[in-house]
C-alpha cells in the first residue's frame, strides 16, 4: 500500500510529501503543478500508476522549474539554458525534452534573442560587429543565424560609432606622438570589433582633429632632454641611436631631425 501522508510546502512554488510504500517512508520534493495536476492537496492514498508517475515526472517538472527561473532573470539561448541544466542531470534525452517544451511554450527563441542583442547593440553600445559576433558565438549561436541578422549592421553605422569613439578620445589633449596615437586608436578600434578598413578610413578622415589635439615639439622635447643624459650627440653614433630611440617612440622624422639639431648646438655651446 501507498500512503501520502503529508504535504508541506517549501521555498517558491514547491512542496515536500512524505509518503509510506510498504511502510518505507519517502520525503518527494515537487512543483506546484504535480500538486494541481496529480490532485495532492489531501494525504490519501497512492495508486501504483500515481506513485510511479509522480517519482518520474518530478525531476523533469523541478528541472523546467529552474530552467523557468534561469531565463526569467534575463534572455537566454539554446545553448545556455542547456549548459545550465547540465548542472543539475547528466540525461540528455531530458535535457532536450525540457528544451522543446520551453520552445513551445515560447520561452526560448534562438532567431529572436539575436535579433534583439543585436538591435541593442547597435543602438546603445559603441562595438563593431565583430565584437557582437564573438559574444553570441560564446552563448553557443550558429554561425550562420548569427549573419542573417548581422547584415543589419552596415559600414554608415560603424563610420558613425567609430567617428563617436574618436571624438570621446579627442575630447583632451592627446600627450603622445600622432603616430603612436594613431596606432593606439586603431588598436582600441580593432579590439571592439569593427572591420580593419573602414577603421583606416575613419582615422584619416578625422587625422585634422587628432592632429589639432596634439603638441609634438614638448614631447619631443622631454624626450630628447632624457636621452641627452644618456648619449653625446656630438657623436654619429650615439646621435643615430637616439633618432632611432625617438622613431620607435612614433615622432615625425623632420621634427626629430630638427630637435636633434638644436640639441647639438646647445650641447656644442
Amino acid at each position: 500500500m501507498i500512503n501520502l501522508l503529508e504535504i508541506t510546502k517549501t521555498k517558491g512554488k514547491r512542496y515536500r510529501l512524505i509518503i509510506t510504500n510498504n511502510d518505507v517512508e519517502e520525503k518527494h520534493i515537487v512543483s506546484e503543478n504535480i500538486i494541481i495536476k496529480y490532485n495532492l492537496l489531501t494525504p490519501r492514498e497512492l495508486s501504483q500508476y500515481e506513485y510511479k508517475t509522480i517519482t518520474k515526472v518530478k525531476i523533469e517538472d523541478l528541472l523546467y522549474e529552474k530552467a523557468l527561473v534561469f531565463i526569467d532573470f534575463k534572455m537566454r539561448t539554446i545553448s545556455e539554458v542547456k549548459k545550465r541544466l547540465r548542472k543539475e542531470v547528466v540525461d540528455e534525452d531530458l535535457i532536450n525534452k525540457i528544451i522543446i517544451k520551453l520552445k513551445d511554450s515560447k520561452y526560448l527563441n534562438d532567431n529572436f534573442y539575436v535579433e534583439t542583442f543585436i538591435n541593442e547593440k547597435i543602438e546603445y553600445d559603441l562595438v563593431g560587429p565583430r565584437h557582437i559576433k564573438d559574444k553570441l558565438i560564446q552563448k553557443g549561436v550558429h554561425y550562420d543565424l548569427i549573419d542573417q541578422h548581422l547584415i543589419k549592421y552596415t559600414e554608415k553605422y560603424q563610420f558613425d560609432k567609430i567617428n563617436q569613439i574618436i571624438k570621446i578620445e579627442t575630447k583632451f589633449k592627446i600627450k603622445k606622438p600622432y603616430k603612436k596615437a594613431y596606432l593606439s586608436l586603431k588598436q582600441k578600434l580593432v579590439s571592439k570589433g569593427f572591420s580593419l578598413n573602414i577603421i583606416e578610413s575613419a582615422l584619416i578622415l578625422n587625422r585634422d582633429e587628432i592632429m589639432s589635439m596634439i603638441d609634438e615639439e614638448p614631447l619631443i622635447k622631454r624626450e630628447l632632454d632624457k636621452l641627452v643624459k644618456k648619449y653625446d650627440l656630438t657623436k654619429y653614433e650615439e646621435k643615430n641611436k637616439v633618432i632611432k630611440a625617438l622613431l620607435s617612440k612614433g615622432f615625425d622624422y623632420e621634427l626629430i631631425k630638427k630637435s636633434v639639431k638644436e640639441g647639438t648646438l646647445y650641447e656644442s655651446d
